[in-house]
């Protein structure tokens, strides 16, 4: 069961309809959304290495 398909019974529900992945515009934000997580990783693995 899918509970994101429906509004109570997800895709059991016969009005929810066959349901389907993410699109590509929600591809490119997760990446995005990774990659700005890395970077501020990495910024604040610089800082720890510059504070004595």
């Amino acid at each position: 069961m899918d509970f994101f398909d429906g509004e109570t019974g997800g895709r059991d529900e016969p009005a929810a309809g066959a349901g389907g992945g993410c699109s590509r515009v929600t591809a490119v934000l997760l990446g995005i959304a990774v990659a700005l997580a890395v970077a501020v990783a990495a910024l604040f693995d610089l800082v720890r290495d510059l504070v004595p």
